[in-house]
């Protein structure tokens, strides 16, 4: 008998217990269901220069998840948004192989479902799911702006980095772990791109006029004769090469492959010979780097006539020479 009356008493606490765990159920909040990346930067080259003021921002972009369910949700949920690193004067210092980039980001949430509010981070906000819903990855947009920071500039790739994430009061108490994750994808600083002035590019240097004895040295060649040409922007020489190729392979003399060959009525068994600052010849169609310089600078070269076979004879010439400058 004593067991028959103890059965009642098992099936109540039982009941109760059901009656608890269903009442904690019902309770506002949210269950995280699943983590989701936004990739803040994909593909960003970001052109910048020593002398833009701490605070400008230089790009500004935003990011979209891609509709999955991050968390579902009853009642009226709390959502929190926080940076994960620490914030010099606001910003999260952004980094170039380990060394701070010169700039700094800082990132905000479009809430499509809240009427179109924007939050920065951090931030707390409201959201009701009455009886029932979701949070989707894709129910925002994550905005960023990157800003100059003191400092000079390192150029290159951005370190990828998480740098925000946000999370949602649960329904069993304080928040869920962080659902959302902003990072730092796919981020360039790069240089300024440098330019050759057009007049220097085009010009015509003038040889002179040299008789046989003028070839009677050790090197068979005329004096040197100098030209230049003129940087007409580069804000960032620093680590940049410029890279000159006068004319093509095809330009060469084919009795002396480091000169330049002459063309129509020019003199017999003579080339052009260029060379660098040094005097070091340059042959055709082969790169030649040199370190960039800045704005309103020269680099030097010269130009030499030079006997490519015995021997020497008489004529006039005007021998154009294509030049490409590249910057890398």
């Amino acid at each position: 008998m004593t067991s028959i009356k103890l059965l009642p008493a098992c099936g109540f606490i039982a009941l109760l217990a059901a009656t608890q765990a269903g009442d904690a159920l019902a309770a506002d909040g949210c269950v995280h269901s699943a983590n989701t990346n936004y990739q803040i930067g994909q593909t960003a080259e970001i052109e910048v220069s020593n002398d833009i003021a701490p605070g400008t921002v230089v790009r500004e972009g935003k990011a979209r998840g891609d509709g999955s369910v991050v968390a579902s949700c009853k009642g009226d949920v709390t959502l929190d948004g926080a940076y994960t690193a620490t914030r010099p004067d606001g910003l999260i210092p952004l980094t170039v192989g380990g060394q701070p980039s010169g700039f700094g980001i800082e990132v905000y949430l479009e809430e499509d479902a809240g009427a179109g509010r924007t939050y920065e981070f951090p931030h707390q906000y409201q959201r009701s799911f009455g009886k029932g819903g979701f949070i989707r990855s894709n129910d925002i947009n994550v905005g960023y702006r990157v800003r100059r920071m003191p400092g000079n500039i390192v150029f290159g790739r951005v370190d990828q980095t998480k740098i925000a994430e946000q999370r949602a009061s649960s329904i069993i108490g304080g928040f869920t772990t962080p659902f959302r994750h902003m990072q730092i994808y796919e981020m360039w600083f790069k240089r300024p791109s440098c330019s050759i002035s057009a007049e220097t590019l085009n010009q015509t240097v003038p040889m002179g006029s040299y008789s046989l004895a003028d070839f009677k040295n050790p090197d068979r060649a005329t004096t040197w004769v100098n030209f230049q040409l003129k940087v007409k922007d580069c804000k960032e020489p620093a680590g940049q090469i410029a890279q000159f190729i006068f004319g093509t392979p095809a330009d060469a003399d084919t009795n002396a492959p480091q000169l330049f060959r002459m063309l129509g009525s020019a003199p017999a068994h003579v080339g052009l010979e260029i060379a660098d600052e040094t005097k070091h010849t340059i042959e055709p169609g082969k790169p030649y780097q040199a370190n960039a310089l800045a704005t309103g600078e020269d680099f030097d070269f010269y130009v030499r006539l030079r006997e490519s076979r015995y021997s020497v004879g008489g004529g006039a010439f005007t021998r154009p020479v294509t030049i490409r400058v590249d910057f890398l």
